[in-house]
């Protein structure tokens, strides 16, 4: 108890607060930004109807699939960028970010052109709403070219976070987010004498916007000289040993936000035939879930640069110190956002014009995200924050597949779509069959200390 106690204390100290926070501020007010773009999205999408609505939010299923894949590839590096950066590797760091951009750019490529070609099709994975599917494929045909621009913002500011550069990407997203806005406004309504595109035009907006934030970051780069201006000569002056280095830590990696994507999605495809108001009200919910997040992805940004660092310099003491002081944070952070969600669920639902069915659901929703946010958001800093920044990147696939496929995933689909039981009853089978076994599994794993497990070349760093 004793311990707890000063663990608690030790959350507010000067020391650990002036290292966290320059770190986690600027992270969680880009992902803020990013997630006010696709709360923009669906305010303007929303004037023209709740099928808009529905149809982009199933399409942007796709972008956010993308993503994650991509996301798998980064986060894998982080893994090396942020011990090599505790040891002062810039050579290896440099060869990582090579890596990086030789694995997420093919994967753009191809989730670009299979999207472009058969949009239709795609849809119709995710629902059998013909209205969903005819507007979706219309908005997928477009906004699939922002996946290029995905690949290289997740490389570029996955890069600068681990290097403590966290005020570029910060930059670079508010360019995005007024670009996005202006566009959106202008294309969707029809402003400055160009028609008014509706669907069409908030694709063509999210296309142009992703491929601005890393224009943005590597101009900005540019200037400072940073990392990101390294040569092709030492990017891709890895050897085989290297490559198989790397390929080993990162490939769990992927396959873990792999597993845990396409679960998401399976969910998606029941909750995509409980109807198209259940979904409208879905989408809505979690643009702002989206936006009340950000907090999160902050403190676990920060927490997978800090314990990385900590076991790059040898300190592992220090690392078991930082993970524990953020397992504490994270629920006691979660209580203030869940309270803050709930009290604004009114004013903010009311921007949207929605049937009162559409309304209820939606508040729901975000009264269940409110009690439940902090404990939901405990496996996401232990396996993303502390594991992978620890080296161990095959424990949240080990975790995330059984539990999602052999008992959450079947269990919704089974009262959603077998039993029909209500939607909002549904959505609480989901949270509750998957977060309370993996809450038990990754608190106890991050107690055992086996998640330390420096990566090769530490002591040659710097050479």
């Amino acid at each position: 108890m004793k311990k707890f106690v000063s663990t608690i204390k030790s959350l507010f100290s000067k020391d650990f607060l002036r290292v966290m926070l320059p770190l986690a501020l600027p992270i969680a007010l880009q992902n803020l930004l990013m997630s006010s773009l696709q709360l923009v999205d669906t305010l303007m999408v929303g004037q023209l109807g709740e099928d808009a609505i529905s149809a982009v939010g199933s399409a942007g299923r796709i972008a956010n699939f993308t993503n994650v894949i991509l996301f798998g590839f980064a986060s894998g590096g982080a893994v090396f960028l942020a011990q090599y950066w505790g040891s002062g590797g810039h050579d290896k760091m440099r060869r990582t970010y090579g890596l990086i951009l030789l694995c997420d750019l093919p994967i753009a490529i191809v989730f670009a052109v299979c999207c472009m070609l058969y949009p239709e099709s795609i849809m119709r994975i995710l629902t059998n709403d013909a209205a969903m599917i005819s507007n979706g494929a219309e908005y997928l045909r477009i906004a699939c070219i922002s996946y290029f621009g995905l690949a290289l913002s997740q490389t570029f500011s996955t890069v600068l976070r681990c290097t403590e550069e966290v005020k570029l990407p910060l930059m670079a997203s508010c360019c995005s987010v007024a670009a996005n806005a202006v566009l959106n406004y202008v294309l969707i309504f029809g402003k400055l004498g160009l028609p008014a595109l509706g669907i069409k035009g908030a694709a063509i907006a999210t296309a142009a916007s992703a491929l601005i934030n890393p224009l943005v970051l590597f101009a900005a780069s540019a200037l400072k000289k940073n990392i990101l201006l390294s040569s092709i000569r030492e990017m891709l002056s890895f050897d085989l040993r290297f490559v198989k280095q790397f390929f080993v830590r990162a490939l769990p990696v992927v396959a873990n936000e792999a597993i845990w994507i396409i679960g998401t999605t399976g969910y998606d495809m029941v909750f995509g035939r409980m109807g198209s108001d259940n979904y409208s009200a879905l989408t809505i919910f979690r643009t702002l879930e989206g936006i009340s997040y950000t907090i999160f992805i902050g403190i676990c940004n920060a927490c997978n640069v800090m314990v990385g660092k900590a076991i790059g310099e040898g300190d592992h003491k220090k690392a078991v110190e930082y993970a524990h002081r953020f397992m504490i944070l994270v629920p006691i952070l979660g209580l203030g956002v869940g309270l803050i969600a709930i009290s604004l669920s009114d004013p903010i639902l009311s921007l949207f014009a929605l049937t009162p069915g559409v309304h209820n659901t939606a508040k729901l929703l975000i009264l269940i995200f409110g009690i439940e946010v902090g404990i939901r958001n405990i496996p996401y800093i232990s396996v993303v924050g502390i594991f992978r920044a620890g080296g161990d990147t095959k424990t949240g696939m080990r975790y995330d597949g059984p539990i999602l496929y052999f008992f959450a995933l079947p269990l919704t689909a089974v009262c959603g779509l077998v039993f029909k039981l209500d939607f909002v009853l549904v959505y609480i089978i989901m949270i509750l069959s998957e977060d309370l076994i993996k809450n038990f599994l990754c608190i106890r794993r991050v107690l055992s200390k086996k998640w330390i497990m420096p990566v090769e070349g530490l002591r040659q760093a710097g050479e």
